[in-house]
């Protein structure tokens, strides 16, 4: 895991402030949760917690309200541009805040997309001060942020995950991936397992489509980025509708509806337990080839 400033610097702020969201948090917990509070353990006693807004698939997003007894403070991680977007200021190494213009935010989401092109999964970091009598946490209070900048989270592809790819063409299974994370990280992942994309769909863009717009593209798209559990469902049925047989396989929340949807729906013993419950095969065991590293 790494954390950075807005100049791309090493930061032990951004880390300190996911830390805190993390540790607090108590509604959906992702693995870069695990990894947040598996990376280093911080001393937390000082704060308490007030309260929590969830997380969702729609704003990408949990904030925590904590206190440490002289400040009340609303601590936010989820989608970087949606957070550099919700940001007024941003903080520098030294602690100063400095307004969060036009220019800086470019400079920010091209740093952000670089992190992606080289295959990091990237959380923004946020925080807000607020009144010492604010007692509920609520989604509006997720303005007028200052953004702390980038945690970096490396998740390579399984050693043998091409080899899967390609033995599932060789038998004329042809595989679309459809993610959460943002198209340059999705694509740098589907360059290191030999997955050519043909073409890709946004979340946001698929959000106004017809059922029917989205049957016609379907043969042109093998790659949808920053879809939403529904959303992965609706391309499921589309394909279904389009007289495919469906596989899906995942392991996470976000997967359950689209494990219902499909007509063989396959998870992994280490699963979630609502995914677990949605699909018609879980996989015990992992069976794949050593891979030996030089």
């Amino acid at each position: 895991m790494g954390h950075v400033d807005a100049s791309g610097n090493d930061d032990g702020e951004v880390f300190r402030l996911a830390y805190l969201n993390s540790a607090f948090e108590r509604g959906i917990k992702s693995p870069l949760d695990d990894a947040i509070l598996a990376h280093r353990e911080l001393d937390v006693k000082a704060w308490h917690k007030i309260d929590e807004v969830p997380f969702d698939f729609e704003r990408r997003r949990v904030s925590v309200l904590i206190d440490d007894g002289s400040r009340r403070l609303l601590v936010v991680k989820g989608a970087p541009e949606d957070l550099i977007q919700l940001s007024v200021e941003y903080q520098q190494a030294d602690g100063r805040r400095r307004p969060l213009d036009d220019q800086e935010r470019h400079n920010l989401l091209q740093m952000f997309e670089r992190f992606g092109e080289d295959g990091y999964r990237v959380l923004g970091v946020a925080s807000r001060e607020m009144g010492r009598n604010h007692s509920d946490g609520v989604v509006s209070d997720e303005t007028k942020l200052t953004f702390a900048s980038f945690a970096l989270f490396v998740d390579p592809p399984k050693c043998d995950a091409a080899d899967a790819i390609r033995a599932l063409g060789a038998i004329g299974v042809e595989v679309k991936i459809l993610t959460g994370d943002n198209e340059r990280v999705a694509r740098h992942i589907c360059h290191e397992i030999g997955v050519e994309v043909k073409g890709c769909l946004m979340g946001q863009e698929l959000a106004q489509m017809t059922d029917e717009t989205l049957r016609a593209r379907l043969s042109l798209v093998n790659l949808f980025c920053r879809v939403s559990p529904q959303q992965k469902e609706r391309i499921l049925l589309a394909l279904k509708h389009a007289g495919r047989v469906v596989g899906f396989l995942g392991d996470g929340i976000n997967d359950a509806s689209a494990l219902h949807a499909a007509d063989v729906g396959i998870s992994v013993d280490s699963a979630a337990d609502v995914a677990k419950e949605a699909a018609d095969l879980v996989l015990l065991e992992q069976i794949s080839a050593s891979c030996a590293t030089e």
